[in-house]
């Protein structure tokens, strides 16, 4: 396991992107209009309600025209930095060399608020067989952590889903199985304890993914296969046991 950094310099409307979500309120946002000439708005206190008038929580007077901030205009801005955050990692030549030339992206997620880390993003390298967690902090710096393949993989894909479909169907047809008509289905393979020399190892050195075929509608499948994805092999294609 390695972590690397590297510094990085953000374009001035990356920051002012990041700046308009660090500042948002997760509870929801509301602008509002104060068409109350009376109410002396340079006052250090806006006037409210109070308990005597019998409305609670307590509410500012003169206020109207409220209008609620859309919940897509967030999603927006946070998308926005997700992807920001994304360009910059992958114009790291840092983070560039510990993937390679034989990736998968997977989704990326926004940092907390009390984190120093922007966002960060999950990949997996096919030909190291390694996961790599890269991070843009907040200071605009980049953390790539590798970690062997053994140790930790994310869960597959909706792309490695299809590929190993696609390579698990055609093994079962060299072997002449007939799936048309079948639903196939594909999840990330674990070993059995008996296969892996540490027990605080739970994944395959490889990219494995297992995939059946069946009639769905939690039917038992018919036929299955252990495909891998780091080499794009079949095996124990067959018949279900």
């Amino acid at each position: 396991m390695g972590i690397r950094t590297n510094a990085l310099i953000f374009p001035a409307g990356v920051l002012m992107t990041l700046a308009l979500v660090a500042c948002s309120d997760t509870s929801g946002l509301s602008v509002t209009k104060n068409t109350n000439t009376d109410i002396d708005v340079t006052s250090n206190h806006t006037a409210h309600t109070d308990v005597e008038q019998g409305i609670w929580p307590p509410q500012p007077l003169g206020i109207t025209n409220i209008e609620g901030y859309p919940a897509s205009a967030r999603s927006g801005a946070e998308q926005s930095v997700i992807d920001s955050a994304r360009r910059a990692l992958m114009n790291n030549p840092e983070t560039r060399e510990v993937l390679g030339n034989n990736y998968r992206q997977f989704d990326g997620s926004l940092g907390s608020g009390k984190s120093d880390i922007t966002a960060s993003f999950l990949f997996y390298n096919y030909l190291n067989n390694t996961t790599i967690e890269a991070r843009l902090t907040r200071a605009g710096n980049v953390v790539n952590e590798v970690f062997p393949a053994s140790e930790w993989q994310p869960p597959e894909h909706s792309d490695e889903v299809v590929e190993a479909i696609a390579l698990g169907q055609a093994s079962l047809a060299e072997n002449g199985y007939e799936t048309a008509g079948l639903e196939g289905t594909a999840m990330l393979a674990f070993p059995q304890i008996s296969q892996i020399a540490s027990t605080d190892r739970h994944y395959y050195s490889e990219r494995l993914l297992y995939v059946t075929f069946g009639q769905g509608d939690g039917a038992i499948p018919v036929y299955s296969a252990l495909v891998n994805l780091s080499n794009g092999s079949v095996t124990e294609s067959g018949l279900v046991r």
